[in-house]
């Protein structure tokens, strides 16, 4: 449990540092474009090799004298896959939002920055077409990105119209937070809460991923001239996410009594497993973030070396059943 509980703290803490560097730092564009990339490898890494393997195995060694268990296997990833496309769907009225991101850059530790002090830094975090499909022309999208900039130097009142912007954008990266909370969660549970094999390069692939999506996110919400104050509260939410569904997943399956059943782990490790793979595929799905100075070969190259990471992760480290 103390594993646990560092693992969603560090998490939750390393998110929120993340996504408050674009109000002081200078990032480079080329170094997170490669963050990213290896980022959705890792995604799809731990859902493929990882979790969904460790599930399946988990069910046949459940019913050593019966037939593998190829009906439950499927619903349980199908279920777990849908799901998190409907809630997307409905709740954020986007199912894929990939775009780039206008990072603002400070010039002292005040966070003070002019119009020309930004960095343009493509994330696929899932947060542009959503602002295009809301009907923001891109005339409207370039002065509040203007706006941002200036908005640097203080905060200006919020308006409903911000709002209206600001809260779907932090809610659809909210919904992916909590299927990545919920995979940690039974990963935990799977290994009665110590941090082994499976827990641990889970943890790895979801915090290396988050910390691209967290400038993302700041950055996003600068653009729509969302006062800072407003902006960290949003950072707040999405930074604590994942860490309040890890929590709530494990505490859930340790009172059902579900730790030690390994039926009902297997399943559990499916269903995440699932949405894991949606949240995975629907970051990859335009193969990253696209900047000029990431040539599609290198995209690609750094997509599949983060997609061999879990396996050779799992490799070392062993699985908790062995």
């Amino acid at each position: 449990m103390l594993a646990l509980i560092a693992a969603t703290a560090i998490l939750g803490a390393a998110s929120f540092a993340c996504g408050m560097l674009p109000l002081s730092l200078t990032l480079s564009k080329s170094y997170m474009n490669r963050l990213t990339l290896v980022g959705t490898g890792l995604l799809l890494g731990t859902a493929l090799g990882v979790i969904i393997p460790e599930g399946i195995e988990v069910l046949v060694e459940a019913s050593p004298h019966s037939e593998i268990p190829s009906t439950r296997i499927a619903l349980s990833l199908l279920i777990g896959f849908a799901f998190m496309l409907l809630v997307e769907q409905y709740s954020s009225h986007s199912g894929h939002y990939h775009h780039g991101y206008e990072l603002p850059r400070a010039e002292n530790s005040h966070a003070r920055a002019d119009a020309g002090s930004s960095a343009i830094v493509d994330f696929d975090a899932e947060l542009d077409e959503l602002e295009s499909e809301q009907g923001i022309s891109q005339d409207e999208r370039t002065t509040r990105k203007v706006q941002a900039r200036r908005s640097v130097d203080g905060d200006s009142p919020s308006s409903p119209g911000n709002l209206s912007q600001a809260i779907p954008l932090t809610l659809g990266l909210i919904i992916h937070s909590i299927a990545d909370g919920v995979a940690l969660g039974v990963s935990f549970a799977s290994e009665g809460g110590a941090a082994t094999g499976l827990s641990i390069i889970v943890f790895l692939a979801i915090i290396i991923h988050k910390l691209p999506t967290s400038l993302a996110l700041m950055t996003s919400l600068l653009a729509t001239s969302l006062p800072r104050s407003d902006c960290k509260k949003h950072l707040v939410a999405f930074s604590i996410s994942t860490p309040l569904s890890t929590i709530a997943t494990y505490t859930s399956i340790v009172f059902f009594g579900g730790e030690g059943n390994m039926t009902w782990t297997g399943t559990a490790l499916l269903l995440s497993g699932g949405s894991f793979l949606y949240v995975a595929t629907s970051v990859s799905q335009d193969g990253g973030p696209h900047g000029d100075d990431v040539s599609k070969p290198l995209r690609l190259s750094f997509i599949v070396f983060g997609m061999f990471i879990p396996f050779g992760l799992s490799s070392l480290f062993g699985h908790g059943h062995n």
